[in-house]
This record gives structure tokens, sequence and C-alpha cells, in this order.
């Protein structure tokens, strides 16, 4: 891809870190039996549940849509429904998958800062079930974190919407994603989040930050373990070579490379952002909490920047810009949007 341009459009477009593609390789050795039975994935495994401190399963799989597909279906019904934030993923951004593939209706509420509060969640469950057979069978509460805004739920939140989804008798999804630019803004450790929500199933990240086309889903309730392995290989999720992928996950937690990407992602985040924040016509829309940054600008800033900076526009009826940094971004390019945004503010 031509260097030419800052790349801030997602983490996303980031290559895989050199140790990953080291792993990989030296996976690439000799004969391996597949569909995860090899000594990769089994050792993967084993990190991973250390790393969460749970005894529960995990599974590999290729992409994060098909991460919360196997995770949401192995959860419901096709009569039943998945309350979530009306900018989640599984709503917004993922071409209708859950709906399409599943069957089971998504009930997107408003968020709050791209968070679902408790209250919100039981006035949607209330309304939902009054009509008893008329309308869906209300099982899961799904939430990312980070947020799709970069916002973080803190533990006492995590709590909080645990212990409605207790006395609900609900299902607790996350889509962790960016699971870990969320632990450090949190300074904690991973097995701190999931169980500060005492979460069902997670749908944990991988190639966000720094993995190549790897990510897993643990599932922490063992209610859910049944007929689990043939649900992986029903949704097309259960790769024939699978050490390519756990062979990731080995560095990416024994090394803690899971932390030093998400923490160089979040720093270069708030170095951007204090750039931006230079020009009074824009505004940020969100506290800068992990590595994504939204703001507003004038349309004549917005047509500039696009001259220099690879992002998204978020939405073109308020000129909301998204900016993703990721763990490959320089400093060198903090010193190119600093000239460049200098620039932008004597026009």
């Amino acid at each position: 891809m031509s260097s030419e341009k800052i790349c801030l459009a997602s983490d996303n477009w980031a290559p895989a870190h050199p140790l990953i593609m080291e792993a990989i390789l030296e996976a690439n050795e000799g004969y391996a039996p597949p569909y995860g039975l090899d000594p990769w994935t089994e050792k993967a495994t084993k990190i991973i549940k250390e790393v969460f401190k749970t005894e529960g399963r995990v599974f590999m799989v290729p992409a994060g849509t098909g991460a919360n597909i196997l995770a949401l279906k192995l959860c419901c019904r096709r009569f039943e429904s998945i309350i979530c934030s009306d900018v989640a993923h599984i709503n917004s951004q993922e071409s209708g998958a859950v709906e399409s593939i599943i069957g089971a209706k998504l009930l997107s509420i408003a968020h709050q800062g791209g968070k679902l509060t408790p209250e919100v969640i039981l006035k949607k469950l209330k309304r939902e079930r009054s009509f008893g057979k008329h309308t869906t069978s209300p099982r899961i509460v799904s939430i990312t974190q980070a947020t799709e805004f970069g916002t973080v739920y803190t533990l006492e939140e995590l709590r909080s919407l645990s212990q409605l989804c207790r006395e609900e008798k609900l299902i607790f999804h996350m889509d962790g994603s960016r699971i870990y630019n969320a632990a450090v803004k949190l300074d904690a450790d991973l097995h701190e989040i999931t169980q500060a929500c005492n979460i069902d199933i997670l749908s944990l990240g991988g190639t966000k930050n720094g993995l190549m086309g790897a990510e897993a889903i643990i599932i922490f309730n063992e209610e859910l373990f049944d007929g689990s392995d043939h649900v992986h290989k029903q949704t097309l999720q259960l790769l024939s070579k699978m050490r390519y992928l756990s062979a990731q996950y080995i560095p990416f937690f024994t090394k803690k490379l899971w932390y030093t990407l998400a923490k160089q992602a979040n720093e270069m985040a708030q170095k951007f952002g204090e750039i931006i924040s230079t020009i009074p016509e824009i505004v940020l829309s969100h506290d800068i909490e992990t590595n994504q940054i939204f703001f507003t600008a004038p349309e004549k800033y917005i047509k500039l920047m696009q001259d220099e900076i690879f992002f998204y526009p978020w939405d073109t009826d308020t000129n909301e810009v998204r900016f993703i940094a990721s763990w490959y971004n320089s400093d060198e390019d903090i010193e190119r949007l600093k000239k460049f945004f200098d620039k932008l503010g004597k026009k």
C-alpha cells in the first residue's frame, strides 16, 4: 500500500506483527493433525484458559463476524432475540449476518456513548415480553468492549449489566474485538473484565491487534457446551489447518503482545487527538478512551484531510469523522499529522 497518506482508517489496515509472522512460519513445519487437533491449538487453548482463568471451551475462528455468529448461535433459537445497541457491530456492520444465518431477531436500543445501560435494557425487555407469543423471547444481551465509539465499560458498569442478566435469566455475550484496548484503559487484566461481568460467552479479538485472520470464542458457561463443537463446524468456522491460527495466540499471550500493541494504539490515539483538538472548528464527539477518535469538522476540512489521510467518514449528515490508530502507527505519523493540522489551522 502507498505510504503517501497517513493511515487512520482502521486497525484492520495494520499488518500482522513480526512475532506473529514468525509463529506462523514456525508452525509451517512437517505434518500436523487437522481441524484443531494439532499441538499448537492444544497449547494456545491452554494459554487462553490460563489468561482468562477459566475451564471453559475455546474455539479458534478466522473472522470476527464468524466469532459473533458462532457465539450467538450457541445461545439462542430462532424465536428468541438478542438485545444490543443500535451501533453494535452485529447490528450495523456485519451485513445482517446474525438475522440471516441464525434467524434470531436483533432488538437494538439507544446507546449512551456507545454503551448499554440496565435501565434501557429493562425497558426494552418489558415491552418485548408484554405481547407474549406475538413478539420474540429475549434471550441474550450483547455488548461490545471497547464500544464502537472507543468508549469503555467500567468494571462497575459491567457488574451492573451482569446482575440484570442474572435477574432476568438472560445470557451475557461480549464482542471483544478490541477488549485489549479496553483492558489497557482500565489498567486491568483480561480476566478481571470477564469476571466482573460474569460473562457467559466471549468473542475474543485478534486481527485488530496484530494477528492475521485469527479470532476465537471462549464459552464460560458450561450449559452452552453441548453441541458447541458441531456448531463450530456447522457455521463454517472450523478450519482444516487450524494450527496457523492457533500458533499466533501463543506469543500473543506468552510475550504479552496483546498489551504492548494495544497500549501503543491507545497512546497513538491520544497523541492524534491532541493534534486534532488544536483546531477550534473541530469538536471531539466522545472522550478518547482507547484507539478510536470521533470528531466533527467543517466539510472543507474533511475534503482536505482526505488528500492526506486514510480514514472513514462516520456520519455525513453531521460531518462526523472516525480515525482509528493501530499498533503500527509511528512517531513519524505524529509529526506528519501535526504538520498537516498546523497548515489546516492557517487556512
